[in-house]
Protein backbone atom coordinates (compact mmCIF):
# COMPACT_ATOMS: atom_id res chain seq x y z
CA UNK A 1 0.00 0.00 0.00
CA UNK A 2 1.11 3.58 -1.10
CA UNK A 3 0.00 7.13 0.09
CA UNK A 4 -0.04 10.05 -2.59
CA UNK A 5 -2.17 12.92 -3.88
CA UNK A 6 -4.79 12.61 -5.92
CA UNK A 7 -4.14 14.28 -9.68
CA UNK A 8 -6.64 13.34 -11.89
CA UNK A 9 -10.23 11.33 -11.30
CA UNK A 10 -11.56 8.97 -14.26
CA UNK A 11 -14.18 6.85 -14.46
CA UNK A 12 -12.50 4.21 -13.31
CA UNK A 13 -9.49 5.18 -12.09
CA UNK A 14 -7.54 7.94 -10.37
CA UNK A 15 -3.89 9.28 -11.22
CA UNK A 16 -1.61 10.08 -8.00
CA UNK A 17 1.41 11.50 -7.44
CA UNK A 18 3.60 9.39 -4.57
CA UNK A 19 6.47 11.33 -2.64
CA UNK A 20 8.96 9.55 -4.49
CA UNK A 21 7.51 11.46 -7.78
CA UNK A 22 6.00 8.39 -9.29
CA UNK A 23 2.72 8.98 -11.25
CA UNK A 24 0.44 5.37 -10.49
CA UNK A 25 -3.00 4.35 -11.57
CA UNK A 26 -5.42 3.19 -8.92
CA UNK A 27 -8.89 1.67 -8.66
CA UNK A 28 -11.05 4.28 -7.85
CA UNK A 29 -12.63 4.10 -4.48
CA UNK A 30 -15.84 3.57 -3.17
CA UNK A 31 -16.86 7.18 -2.05
CA UNK A 32 -16.07 10.77 -3.65
CA UNK A 33 -12.19 11.58 -4.04
CA UNK A 34 -10.99 14.70 -4.54
CA UNK A 35 -8.65 16.41 -6.47
CA UNK A 36 -5.20 17.21 -3.93
CA UNK A 37 -6.89 14.70 -1.18
CA UNK A 38 -3.92 12.45 0.25
CA UNK A 39 -5.24 9.05 -0.06
CA UNK A 40 -3.93 5.68 0.72
CA UNK A 41 -4.00 3.25 -2.53
CA UNK A 42 -2.42 0.13 -4.04
CA UNK A 43 -0.93 0.85 -7.94
CA UNK A 44 -2.23 -1.07 -10.67
CA UNK A 45 0.71 -0.53 -12.91
CA UNK A 46 3.28 2.38 -13.08
CA UNK A 47 2.42 5.24 -15.22
CA UNK A 48 4.40 6.29 -18.67
CA UNK A 49 7.41 7.71 -16.91
CA UNK A 50 9.98 8.00 -19.17
CA UNK A 51 11.67 11.01 -17.64
CA UNK A 52 12.34 9.77 -14.44
CA UNK A 53 15.87 10.62 -13.19
CA UNK A 54 15.77 14.17 -13.37
CA UNK A 55 11.97 14.74 -13.16
CA UNK A 56 11.58 12.46 -10.58
CA UNK A 57 14.34 13.87 -8.24
CA UNK A 58 13.27 17.46 -9.49
CA UNK A 59 9.40 16.47 -8.45
CA UNK A 60 10.94 14.46 -5.25
CA UNK A 61 12.60 18.18 -4.08
CA UNK A 62 9.52 20.37 -4.94
CA UNK A 63 7.83 17.91 -2.70
CA UNK A 64 10.00 18.32 0.03
CA UNK A 65 9.84 22.12 -0.51
CA UNK A 66 6.20 21.80 -0.48
CA UNK A 67 6.13 19.57 3.42
CA UNK A 68 8.82 21.85 4.99
CA UNK A 69 7.19 25.22 3.99
CA UNK A 70 4.16 23.57 4.74
CA UNK A 71 5.77 22.73 8.74
CA UNK A 72 7.16 26.62 8.76
CA UNK A 73 3.42 27.89 8.22
CA UNK A 74 1.74 25.75 10.67
CA UNK A 75 4.61 26.59 13.54
CA UNK A 76 4.33 30.14 13.11
CA UNK A 77 0.58 30.24 12.84
CA UNK A 78 0.26 27.50 16.16
CA UNK A 79 3.22 29.65 18.21
CA UNK A 80 1.18 32.40 18.96
CA UNK A 81 -1.72 29.94 20.46
CA UNK A 82 0.95 27.64 22.64
CA UNK A 83 2.50 30.30 24.38
CA UNK A 84 -0.81 32.06 25.00
CA UNK A 85 -1.22 28.37 26.53
CA UNK A 86 1.52 27.76 28.02
CA UNK A 87 2.36 27.92 31.90
CA UNK A 88 5.49 30.20 32.21
CA UNK A 89 5.37 30.69 36.23
CA UNK A 90 3.14 28.95 39.13
CA UNK A 91 2.07 31.62 42.05
CA UNK A 92 0.57 29.65 45.12
CA UNK A 93 -1.36 31.65 47.73
CA UNK A 94 -2.54 29.95 51.35
CA UNK A 95 -3.95 31.42 54.05
CA UNK A 96 -6.37 28.51 55.11
CA UNK A 97 -7.96 28.22 51.66
CA UNK A 98 -4.77 27.25 49.48
CA UNK A 99 -4.86 28.37 45.57
CA UNK A 100 -2.63 28.38 43.11
CA UNK A 101 -2.57 30.40 39.87
CA UNK A 102 -1.02 29.18 36.11
CA UNK A 103 0.74 32.13 35.01
CA UNK A 104 1.74 32.46 31.05
CA UNK A 105 4.17 34.56 29.19
CA UNK A 106 1.94 37.83 29.36
CA UNK A 107 1.91 37.46 32.74
CA UNK A 108 -1.96 37.17 32.43
CA UNK A 109 -3.76 34.22 34.55
CA UNK A 110 -4.91 30.57 32.76
CA UNK A 111 -5.18 28.01 34.93
CA UNK A 112 -6.82 27.84 38.55
CA UNK A 113 -6.28 24.94 41.24
CA UNK A 114 -7.47 24.61 44.55
CA UNK A 115 -5.42 22.34 47.07
CA UNK A 116 -8.37 22.13 49.73
CA UNK A 117 -12.09 22.91 50.07
CA UNK A 118 -11.64 26.47 51.07
CA UNK A 119 -9.68 26.86 48.04
CA UNK A 120 -12.78 25.61 46.04
CA UNK A 121 -15.00 27.73 47.44
CA UNK A 122 -13.21 30.84 46.81
CA UNK A 123 -12.35 29.71 43.08
CA UNK A 124 -16.49 29.45 42.44
CA UNK A 125 -17.13 33.07 43.94
CA UNK A 126 -14.49 34.55 41.43
CA UNK A 127 -15.58 35.67 37.82
CA UNK A 128 -14.04 36.05 34.64
CA UNK A 129 -10.71 35.57 36.22
CA UNK A 130 -9.12 33.78 32.54
CA UNK A 131 -6.73 35.82 30.76
CA UNK A 132 -6.64 38.53 33.29
CA UNK A 133 -3.45 39.86 34.95
CA UNK A 134 -2.28 38.48 38.16
CA UNK A 135 -2.21 41.62 39.74
CA UNK A 136 -5.97 41.98 39.12
CA UNK A 137 -6.96 38.44 40.02
CA UNK A 138 -5.04 38.04 42.95
CA UNK A 139 -6.97 41.15 44.23
CA UNK A 140 -10.38 39.45 43.37
CA UNK A 141 -9.21 36.50 45.39
CA UNK A 142 -7.89 38.47 48.44
CA UNK A 143 -11.16 40.46 48.03
CA UNK A 144 -13.14 37.24 49.21
CA UNK A 145 -10.38 36.73 51.28
CA UNK A 146 -11.53 39.35 53.68
CA UNK A 147 -15.55 39.00 52.57
CA UNK A 148 -14.98 35.45 54.19
CA UNK A 149 -12.72 36.77 57.16
CA UNK A 150 -9.61 34.76 56.39
CA UNK A 151 -7.22 38.16 56.54
CA UNK A 152 -7.47 38.68 60.36
CA UNK A 153 -4.86 41.18 62.19
CA UNK A 154 -1.74 38.55 62.70
CA UNK A 155 -3.01 36.20 60.47
CA UNK A 156 -0.35 34.65 58.24
CA UNK A 157 -0.08 34.65 54.40
CA UNK A 158 1.86 32.70 52.46
CA UNK A 159 3.02 33.54 48.59
CA UNK A 160 5.05 30.87 46.84
CA UNK A 161 6.15 31.35 43.11
CA UNK A 162 7.99 28.53 40.69
CA UNK A 163 9.35 29.82 37.81
CA UNK A 164 9.55 27.00 34.69
CA UNK A 165 13.46 26.48 32.86
CA UNK A 166 12.04 28.60 30.03
CA UNK A 167 11.87 31.85 31.53
CA UNK A 168 14.54 34.07 31.36
CA UNK A 169 16.58 36.82 33.80
CA UNK A 170 13.84 39.80 32.45
CA UNK A 171 10.49 37.65 32.77
CA UNK A 172 11.82 36.87 36.29
CA UNK A 173 12.25 40.01 37.38
CA UNK A 174 8.78 41.47 36.18
CA UNK A 175 7.21 38.36 38.35
CA UNK A 176 9.06 39.68 41.50
CA UNK A 177 7.73 42.82 40.61
CA UNK A 178 4.13 41.42 40.25
CA UNK A 179 4.32 39.27 43.76
CA UNK A 180 5.92 42.36 45.68
CA UNK A 181 3.32 44.53 44.37
CA UNK A 182 0.50 41.82 45.19
CA UNK A 183 2.37 41.64 49.36
CA UNK A 184 2.13 45.52 49.48
CA UNK A 185 -1.88 45.45 48.64
CA UNK A 186 -2.29 43.35 51.56
CA UNK A 187 -0.18 44.69 53.81
CA UNK A 188 -2.82 47.18 54.83
CA UNK A 189 -4.53 44.31 56.51
CA UNK A 190 -2.02 44.14 59.61
CA UNK A 191 -1.10 40.24 58.23
CA UNK A 192 2.36 39.39 58.33
CA UNK A 193 3.51 37.75 55.21
CA UNK A 194 5.78 35.11 53.15
CA UNK A 195 7.11 35.03 49.89
CA UNK A 196 9.37 32.31 48.47
CA UNK A 197 10.76 31.24 45.40
CA UNK A 198 11.05 27.57 44.81
CA UNK A 199 11.58 25.25 41.76
CA UNK A 200 9.23 22.80 39.76
CA UNK A 201 11.10 19.75 41.10
CA UNK A 202 10.05 21.00 44.69
CA UNK A 203 6.43 22.02 43.00
CA UNK A 204 6.18 18.02 41.88
CA UNK A 205 7.26 16.64 45.35
CA UNK A 206 4.23 19.25 46.36
CA UNK A 207 1.63 17.61 44.06
CA UNK A 208 2.63 13.94 45.39
CA UNK A 209 2.11 14.88 48.91
CA UNK A 210 -1.37 16.87 47.36
CA UNK A 211 0.16 20.18 49.05
CA UNK A 212 0.87 23.45 47.63
CA UNK A 213 4.75 24.23 46.73
CA UNK A 214 4.57 26.98 49.41
CA UNK A 215 3.52 24.76 52.26
CA UNK A 216 5.61 21.99 51.28
CA UNK A 217 8.62 24.14 51.25
CA UNK A 218 7.47 25.75 54.78
CA UNK A 219 7.64 21.98 55.97
CA UNK A 220 10.42 20.86 54.48
CA UNK A 221 12.29 24.17 56.60
CA UNK A 222 10.46 23.40 59.64
CA UNK A 223 11.68 19.53 59.29
CA UNK A 224 15.11 20.93 59.26
CA UNK A 225 14.83 22.92 62.19
CA UNK A 226 13.55 19.94 63.79
CA UNK A 227 16.91 17.84 62.60
CA UNK A 228 19.22 20.35 63.62
CA UNK A 229 17.74 20.63 66.93
CA UNK A 230 18.38 17.02 67.63
CA UNK A 231 21.76 16.69 66.11
CA UNK A 232 22.41 19.71 68.44
CA UNK A 233 20.82 17.38 71.96
CA UNK A 234 22.58 14.33 70.31
CA UNK A 235 26.41 15.88 70.39
CA UNK A 236 29.08 13.96 72.10
CA UNK A 237 29.13 15.40 76.16
CA UNK A 238 32.88 14.78 77.32
CA UNK A 239 33.08 12.04 80.01
CA UNK A 240 34.26 13.41 83.47
CA UNK A 241 35.90 11.49 85.96
CA UNK A 242 34.25 9.21 88.34
CA UNK A 243 35.08 11.09 91.58
CA UNK A 244 33.41 14.35 90.56
CA UNK A 245 30.75 14.84 91.86
CA UNK A 246 27.20 15.24 90.09
CA UNK A 247 26.67 18.46 91.49
CA UNK A 248 29.88 19.74 89.93
CA UNK A 249 28.87 17.63 86.77
CA UNK A 250 25.86 19.90 86.36
CA UNK A 251 27.80 22.86 86.95
CA UNK A 252 30.58 21.78 84.65
CA UNK A 253 27.92 21.02 81.67
CA UNK A 254 25.83 24.54 82.60
CA UNK A 255 28.80 26.24 81.86
CA UNK A 256 30.17 24.95 78.91
CA UNK A 257 26.74 25.26 77.25
CA UNK A 258 26.56 28.72 78.72
CA UNK A 259 30.40 29.83 77.21
CA UNK A 260 29.60 27.67 73.90
CA UNK A 261 28.34 29.54 70.83
CA UNK A 262 24.18 29.47 69.76
CA UNK A 263 22.77 26.56 67.86
CA UNK A 264 21.02 26.72 64.63
CA UNK A 265 17.96 26.42 66.17
CA UNK A 266 18.27 29.31 69.01
CA UNK A 267 19.49 31.14 66.39
CA UNK A 268 16.86 30.72 63.95
CA UNK A 269 13.96 31.37 67.26
CA UNK A 270 15.39 34.36 68.19
CA UNK A 271 15.25 35.57 64.42
CA UNK A 272 11.92 34.74 64.48
CA UNK A 273 10.98 36.58 67.91
CA UNK A 274 12.68 39.38 66.47
CA UNK A 275 11.01 39.12 63.42
CA UNK A 276 7.65 39.19 65.83
CA UNK A 277 8.48 42.24 67.86
CA UNK A 278 9.13 44.59 64.78
CA UNK A 279 6.10 43.53 63.41
CA UNK A 280 4.39 43.82 66.43
CA UNK A 281 5.52 46.99 67.25
CA UNK A 282 4.88 48.13 63.40
CA UNK A 283 1.51 47.37 63.67
CA UNK A 284 1.73 49.34 67.00
CA UNK A 285 2.57 52.37 65.46
CA UNK A 286 0.54 52.46 62.12
CA UNK A 287 -2.49 51.63 65.21
CA UNK A 288 -1.12 55.13 66.78
CA UNK A 289 -0.75 56.83 63.66
CA UNK A 290 -4.45 55.71 62.56
CA UNK A 291 -6.06 56.79 65.76
CA UNK A 292 -4.19 60.07 65.52
CA UNK A 293 -5.53 60.60 62.55
CA UNK A 294 -8.95 59.86 63.79
CA UNK A 295 -8.72 62.27 66.60
CA UNK A 296 -7.69 64.83 63.83
CA UNK A 297 -10.93 64.39 61.72
CA UNK A 298 -12.67 64.40 64.97
CA UNK A 299 -11.59 67.69 66.10
CA UNK A 300 -12.00 69.21 62.60
CA UNK A 301 -15.06 67.96 62.48
CA UNK A 302 -15.98 69.99 66.00
CA UNK A 303 -14.35 73.25 64.91
CA UNK A 304 -16.16 72.97 61.73
CA UNK A 305 -19.68 72.46 63.20
CA UNK A 306 -18.72 75.20 66.18
CA UNK A 307 -18.13 77.70 63.37
CA UNK A 308 -21.14 76.37 61.31
CA UNK A 309 -23.30 77.53 64.81
CA UNK A 310 -21.37 80.87 64.85
CA UNK A 311 -22.23 81.56 62.04
CA UNK A 312 -26.11 80.70 62.33
CA UNK A 313 -25.72 83.23 65.48
CA UNK A 314 -24.23 86.00 63.74
CA UNK A 315 -26.66 86.08 61.52
CA UNK A 316 -29.44 85.35 64.01
CA UNK A 317 -28.34 88.67 65.79
CA UNK A 318 -28.03 90.75 62.51
CA UNK A 319 -31.59 89.78 61.47
CA UNK A 320 -32.86 90.86 64.83
CA UNK A 321 -31.14 93.97 64.97
CA UNK A 322 -32.38 95.08 61.07
CA UNK A 323 -36.00 94.20 62.79
CA UNK A 324 -35.34 96.59 65.75
CA UNK A 325 -33.88 99.24 64.03
CA UNK A 326 -36.88 98.88 61.46
CA UNK A 327 -39.47 98.80 63.60
CA UNK A 328 -37.46 101.79 65.89
CA UNK A 329 -37.59 103.49 62.36
CA UNK A 330 -41.28 103.05 62.36
CA UNK A 331 -41.56 104.49 65.37
CA UNK A 332 -40.08 107.75 65.05
CA UNK A 333 -41.71 108.35 61.78
CA UNK A 334 -45.32 107.52 63.37
CA UNK A 335 -44.15 110.07 66.55
CA UNK A 336 -43.38 112.54 64.03
CA UNK A 337 -46.34 112.63 62.09
CA UNK A 338 -48.19 112.79 65.56
CA UNK A 339 -46.20 115.79 66.33
CA UNK A 340 -46.44 117.48 63.14
CA UNK A 341 -50.24 116.66 63.57
CA UNK A 342 -50.40 118.31 66.96
CA UNK A 343 -48.20 121.54 65.87
CA UNK A 344 -50.93 122.01 62.99
CA UNK A 345 -53.86 122.08 65.24
CA UNK A 346 -52.07 124.40 67.49
CA UNK A 347 -51.21 126.88 64.86
CA UNK A 348 -54.74 126.68 63.33
CA UNK A 349 -55.73 127.68 67.00
CA UNK A 350 -53.94 129.80 67.66
CA UNK A 351 -55.18 131.45 64.12
CA UNK A 352 -58.84 131.34 64.60
CA UNK A 353 -59.34 131.40 68.65
CA UNK A 354 -60.13 129.39 71.02
CA UNK A 355 -63.79 128.67 70.92
CA UNK A 356 -64.08 129.26 67.42
CA UNK A 357 -63.85 125.32 66.07
CA UNK A 358 -64.12 122.14 68.31
CA UNK A 359 -61.13 120.20 69.38
CA UNK A 360 -60.67 117.14 66.42
CA UNK A 361 -60.78 113.81 67.95
CA UNK A 362 -59.51 112.02 64.81
CA UNK A 363 -57.61 112.50 61.62
CA UNK A 364 -61.14 112.90 59.85
CA UNK A 365 -62.33 115.26 62.01
CA UNK A 366 -59.32 117.20 61.68
CA UNK A 367 -60.03 117.05 58.09
CA UNK A 368 -63.23 118.31 57.86
CA UNK A 369 -62.21 121.23 60.01
CA UNK A 370 -59.59 122.04 57.74
CA UNK A 371 -62.15 121.82 54.92
CA UNK A 372 -64.64 124.03 56.61
CA UNK A 373 -61.72 126.80 57.60
CA UNK A 374 -60.81 127.12 53.80
CA UNK A 375 -64.38 127.30 52.59
CA UNK A 376 -65.14 129.99 55.46
CA UNK A 377 -62.01 131.86 54.20
CA UNK A 378 -63.20 132.10 50.55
Amino acid sequence: MKKGIVLEVHDEHVTILTPEGEFLKSRKQKGQVDLGEEIAFFPLHRAETAKKGKLALGIRGKWALISVMTAIILAFSLYPKYASNQVYAYVSVDVNPSIELGINKDMKVISMEAYNKEGENIINQLKDWEKQDITSVSSQIFDVFRQKGYLTENSEVLIASVLSNETNSDWKTMMQNKITTISENVQEDMVSITTLETTIENRSDALKEGISPGKYIQKEQEKELVDNEDTSKSESVPTLPLNQQPLEIKHANAKEEKSGPPSFVEVKKSEKEADKKEHKELQEQKKIEKNERQEDRKKEQEERKIEREQKQEDRKEKREEEREDKNQLKEEGKTEWNQSIKENDRADKERMGPASLPEPSDFKSFKKIQDDKRGSSR
